[in-house]
């Protein structure tokens, strides 16, 4: 094989983008064009695809328009093959990786808040609202609960990445399993949920609506794409099932809820037309603007972390509100109730994981190569194990008129769930990662 170069046009990178520099975000470009996609096996430019190694050396052209900014200009990208590269063989670069101590401490903790900006939204949403429960409870009182979580669901639209979605259709078995299990199977876990004698009973509720819920809006497609799984079976998985669910769960809350408390004030049709008006409007409005509206994409994608920003703060702000009406009516929260919710949503994450673990070892999703099969695999594993938060939150916002106050608890229970099932699958995507790496360094001993 004859180096291959290849000249794109600079373009903005990717949160996710496993590598870093120039030649890291032209070989993640190149990814979606390889029929044997290219995995990276260190951050200085060591790339391998399913049979070959290749080394990256790019460069870079500055644009006459710009004289200062490298972005402005072409990069050209030249892949070697191990073979033919002046390293040889040897997977190892020549050039050491600077100390961790060089790393400036702010540049650390901002990159640190970047790549968690969600659960800490969560957590200071909880924390602010019971210390300081006035604001909150006012917020709660104005009923503005619907235009937070339109808010967010337009942004959501606005950022889906829709090419995406036509490729994931060429593996229906991926899709028809990923929305049995997130719909249903996981699903029919509520009614024991419902059961277990946690205090307060509300926590229960909680995690039941948690249980029914569809698959989360991105963080299923965010850890697809660092554990290099198959992201667009991913995000047909998150679209469909988000969009389903303004059907299935109204019918599957009237089956898990039956008499229990807050179920006098639920009803379906309110539920269904709740959600297709807080959800799925906005959500298909966030996709039109996108792209029916010049421009959009590129604004969107040199704003894409404010916009995460802004996102994290409207998911944040349901249960900031529903943490301040507990905290303003002396409703009881101590460390024993956090520590059963905890464990609860643990438990209950640890059982989806382990259903689609062994259900999906079964089938096969590609015959291409066992690499796409993994890939496809492993997306699917992770959006079927995980709930949405933002729709279990409207919901409970809905049935907050039978639950009362103690509507705070259900809201502590799907946060609970949410920030477990978000720590434990990064950790899972680590292992996974880790696992490969050491599965790569086996074989190239081999060789």
């Amino acid at each position: 094989h004859p180096p291959q170069h290849v000249n794109l046009e600079d373009f903005d990178r990717e949160p996710t983008d496993p590598c870093r520099g120039a030649g890291g975000k032209m070989a993640a470009q190149l990814v979606h064009s390889q029929s044997a996609p290219l995995v990276p096996c260190s951050p200085w430019g060591v790339w391998r695809s399913q049979n070959h190694k290749f080394f990256i050396r790019s460069s870079v052209v500055h644009d006459s328009r710009s004289s200062t900014a490298p972005r402005a200009g072409r990069r050209k990208l030249v892949l070697v093959p191990a073979s033919r590269s002046p390293l040889g063989r040897s997977v190892a670069p020549r050039r050491r990786a600077p100390a961790l101590a060089a790393v400036p401490k702010a540049q650390g903790a901002l990159d640190f808040i970047n790549s968690n900006v969600t659960p800490l939204a969560l957590i200071s949403a909880l924390l602010i609202g019971w210390h300081f429960p006035a604001y909150g409870a006012a917020a709660a009182g104005r009923n503005l609960a619907p235009l937070s979580t339109a808010g967010m669901f337009f942004l959501s639209g606005l950022l889906l990445n829709s090419g995406e979605v036509g490729d994931a259709l060429r593996c229906p078995a991926a899709l028809a399993y990923g929305l049995t299990a997130v719909l249903g199977l996981t699903s029919a876990l509520a009614p024991l949920v419902l059961r277990l004698p946690l205090a307060p009973p509300e926590l229960a509720i909680g995690f039941a609506v948690f249980c029914c819920m569809p698959t989360t809006l991105s963080t299923g497609v965010v850890l697809t794409q660092a554990v290099r799984g198959n992201a667009a079976v991913a995000l047909m998985l998150t679209v469909s099932s988000n969009l389903l669910s303004v059907l299935s769960v109204p019918l599957l809350l009237r089956w898990v809820l039956g008499s229990a408390a807050g179920a006098a004030s639920f009803s379906p049709l309110a539920i269904c037309l709740g959600l297709a008006r807080t959800v799925v409007a906005p959500l298909l409005a966030g996709v039109a603007v996108q792209l029916a509206v010049p421009g959009v994409p590129a604004w969107r994608a040199a704003r894409r972390r404010q916009l995460s920003y802004l996102s994290a703060g409207l998911l944040a702000f349901i249960p900031w509100m529903q943490i301040s009406r507990a905290a303003a009516g002396r409703l009881p929260l101590g460390p024993g109730t956090l520590a059963s919710a905890a464990a609860t949503g643990l438990g209950i994450h640890l059982v989806f994981l382990a259903t689609n673990v062994a259900l999906t070892s079964l089938i096969r999703f590609s015959t291409i190569s066992a690499v796409a099969d993994r890939g496809i695999r492993r997306a699917v594993i992770l959006c079927s194990s995980q709930k949405t938060l933002p729709i279990a939150i409207a919901v409970i916002g809905q049935l907050g008129e039978g639950l009362g106050p103690g509507a705070a608890y259900a809201a502590i229970a799907c946060v609970a769930a949410h920030l477990i099932q978000t720590v434990f699958d990064s950790g899972l995507v680590s292992w996974w990662l880790r696992r490969d790496a050491a599965a790569l360094e086996a074989e190239t001993r081999a060789v």
